[in-house]
């Protein structure tokens, strides 16, 4: 007689990421320091255990912290073959949720093979990445494509999986098909990223103020306003996942479109301060009424700093320079699925 099979207790893990550069890029230009990124996933961490129900052990904290206690987020540690994304998701079943999240620097660079309907590519800056201060220009990144293919692809039907990007150009950071469409331009790549290729046959019913930092690399336009410059490309994408087909539920959050960059202080990133405490607060809400919620902190953050400088240039003596005022960042939603899925409850 076989045995009865065992069941399958969903795993919850989480990866999370926070550079601050203090040690490496900080020496080549000191502006590329993120004071404050540690504190990042120190909040997610909160979040998770207390109203999420995760365990401190399945939990890893990535940190370029000089005290030895943690792995350094360098290139090999977070995306090399036996590294932690890829222990992340490594033997995912159905059921299992999983976390991963990178708070530090992002960028941009020209997409070689026409993927990417603006043209370029969404990266991620490990700690160990170089810079070239003659060219401006990042080698050692991570692109949105590894992330996609390292995070996304391998998961089965029934999984679910939350990523969260406090960085600049992190809109589409993560290659997913369908941006939450509210009318507002939306970040305009990839051209299409769901094929027959990913492993999602059904494997079973689905169970479910301070000063500020700008996050911004010397090649980005410290304008604030030049942010919006871009045309509309809001539009209906391609080879996107039914809201009731099999495959996992995969969403990411980003702090900014991919033509965008965003702000941080000393206590962390705006984006993940404004996340975590909205879901502290009410974690019952729908993707999209949470959406809503971290556009209205960010709004608030952008509004409260502006209201500082205005201050400022008041008692300022005559032809002073005065740092810009800023304009909030629009936060982005991306899923695998259409976007009814967007109304659906948020869970971690």
């Amino acid at each position: 007689m076989p045995g009865i099979p065992r069941m399958h207790h969903a795993a919850k893990k989480a990866l999370l990421i926070g550079v601050q550069y203090s040690a490496t890029l900080k020496l080549v230009d000191p502006g590329l320091e993120l004071p404050g990124a540690h504190e990042d996933p120190k909040r997610l961490h909160e979040l998770l255990t207390e109203v999420y129900g995760y365990r401190d052990e399945d939990i890893t904290i990535l940190i370029d912290d000089p005290s030895g206690q943690y792995v350094l987020p360098t290139r090999e540690n977070i995306a090399s073959s036996l590294a932690a994304m890829r222990d992340l998701v490594k033997n995912a079943q159905p059921g299992d949720h999983f976390v991963f999240s990178f708070s530090g620097h992002g960028d941009q660079v020209d997409n070689l093979d026409g993927t990417e309907e603006d043209g370029r590519d969404e990266t991620l800056i490990p700690v160990d990445a170089r810079y070239d201060l003659e060219t401006r220009t990042f080698k050692g990144y991570i692109m949105d494509d590894d992330v996609r293919r390292i995070l996304v692809d391998p998961l089965p039907s029934g999984t679910r999986c939350v990523m969260i990007f406090d960085c600049c150009h992190s809109g589409t950071a993560s290659d997913l098909p369908t941006v939450f469409n509210d009318d507002f331009a939306s970040p305009c790549s990839p051209l299409t990223t769901f094929g027959a290729r990913l492993p999602w046959l059904s494997h079973g019913p689905s169970a479910d103020t301070e000063c500020i930092t700008i996050q911004q690399t010397p090649t980005d336009d410290p304008a604030p306003f030049a942010w919006m410059r871009g045309t509309d490309h809001s539009r209906q994408r391609s080879n996107t996942m039914p809201l009731q087909s099999p495959g996992p539920d995969v969403t990411s959050w980003s702090a900014c479109m991919d033509s965008q960059i965003t702000y941080g202080g000393r206590k962390g990133g705006f984006f993940i301060k404004a996340f975590v405490e909205a879901l502290q607060s009410n974690p019952h809400q729908t993707h999209a009424e949470l959406l809503q919620s971290v556009r209205r902190e960010l709004a608030k953050c952008a509004a409260a700093y502006n209201m500082k400088l205005t201050q400022r240039s008041k008692g300022a003596a005559t032809g002073a320079a005065l740092p810009e005022p800023v304009t909030s960042p629009r936060a982005q939603l991306g899923s695998l699925r259409q976007g009814s899925y967007f109304h659906t409850p948020f869970t971690m």
